[in-house]
């Protein structure tokens, strides 16, 4: 028994000299680590690749097909390996041996199937032989797996050089979190045409919400194409538009739905000693209004409520309807529309009312001339300059219009 223990023990010793040999002194001698491989299974995987690798990059007949070799012994030694498959692939490639690489890199998809790294690998084989619905294929399943290889996949499609009509149709799958992930990249590269072609698609589709269809509008009004906005808002908002550009230039003006946070549509934004919100109790027209209630805290100079508007040259009529509710001080509320990009150019009030009172009917008629393209409609409380100016009470706004005098 001892002796097969000293036996056994010196064999390790000479195994493991054999291993640091191989990986040290002996590294470049592939033919040794060959015979090893086979007469003392003493295999190094790692080195035949390393070897592989050096004889592609040499290049020549001679590189290429010593490369081929290695690969293929390393393909030999673990057939059940995709990766080995993409190795030899990828060898084939290099040496102008298309067809074969192509069923290599078949195989190694058929024993990897859904490893994320062997799509990607395969993606890449495609993208390289300019086979780009192929490659993109391929990355559509992998950002069927999640979120985490977003960025990096659609870097790839950048760089590839896909046409985005290829990529969107052939790289993007049809569900809706990979497309908007997809169209949000988009907007971040801030090109305007492919933007829109991607935001056709998503529609046409069904894969848009209302979240993305505000961020869209957003980047349009910040390239102050106004035009293209209003369009693309009205276009999403199908059925819901009711008379919404043909009657009333205002979006939402009875309050019936709850505001999405389009800028063309009513935005509320948050003020400490204010609360504000839709009110299903109390109504002029239809069964909400919008309520605003002062909490006695502060002397507010109130802007906080608003949307904006296309507009053409030619008059306009504001309308709207507010109710008030033991409105304090001087100053109460009323509704300013102004140039949203110059508001020296446009700058018209309505009636400022505070008290007590039932429903009343506020207008204001303007010209817009030229240069005015985008107003915005604010609901505002300005400060007052008495003494007594901490503002409490309710005020209720509803049936709020905006309708062109003459054809804009």
């Amino acid at each position: 028994m001892r002796k097969l223990l000293l036996l056994s023990g010196s064999l390790l010793v000479i195994y493991a000299s054999l291993r640091i040999l191989l990986d040290t002194s002996f590294r470049g001698d592939m033919r040794l680590e060959r015979i090893l491989c086979r007469c003392l299974l003493l295999c190094s995987e790692g080195l035949l690749l390393e070897k592989a690798e050096q004889q592609l990059t040499r290049g020549g007949p001679e590189g290429l097909k010593e490369g081929l070799e290695s690969f293929q012994e390393a393909l030999r030694r673990n057939q059940a390996s995709p990766d080995r498959w993409c190795d030899l692939g990828e060898g084939l490639l290099a040496s102008a041996q298309t067809e074969k690489a192509k069923y290599c890199v078949s195989r190694a998809q058929a024993l990897g199937g859904r490893s994320v790294h062997i799509l990607w690998r395969a993606a890449e084989f495609y993208f390289r032989i300019k086979d780009n619905k192929a490659a993109l294929r391929r990355m559509s399943r992998i950002l069927s797996e999640g979120t985490a290889y977003d960025s990096e996949v659609f870097d790839d499609y950048i760089h590839s050089g896909a046409p985005l009509l290829d990529t969107l149709d052939y790289g993007i799958p049809e569900s809706p979190r990979p497309a908007r992930s997809y169209f949000r990249y988009l907007l971040g590269l801030g090109n305007a045409s492919h933007a829109q072609e991607a935001w056709n698609w998503v529609v046409q589709r069904s894969l848009a919400d209302d979240r993305l269809a505000v961020e869209y509008v957003d980047f349009l009004i910040k390239r102050r194409e106004y035009e293209t906005a209003i369009q693309t808002w009205t276009q999403y908002l199908g059925q819901r538009k009711g008379s919404y550009r043909e009657s009333n230039f205002l979006y939402n003006g009875d309050f019936e739905l709850e505001p999405g946070g389009c800028v063309f549509d009513w935005k509320v934004t948050y003020l400490d000693g204010v609360e504000a919100g839709r009110d299903p109790a109390v109504s002029c027209s239809g069964s909400v209004s919008l309520r605003i209630q002062f909490e006695g805290k502060e002397n507010l100079n109130y802007s906080h409520i608003s949307q904006m508007a296309v507009v053409k040259p030619g008059g306009y009529l504001f309308r709207a309807q507010v109710r008030t509710e033991g409105i304090t001080t001087d100053q109460g509320v009323e509704f300013r529309i102004t140039d949203a990009e110059s508001p020296a150019r446009l700058d018209v009030k309505t009636e400022n009312l505070a008290g007590t009172a039932g429903w009343r009917k506020v207008e204001a008629r303007f010209l817009v001339r030229p240069q005015t393209r985008i107003i915005r409609v604010h609901v505002v409380r300005p400060p007052s300059l008495k003494f007594d100016n901490k503002i409490s009470g309710t005020a209720w706004i509803d049936a709020v219009s905006l309708v062109p005098l003459s054809p804009p």
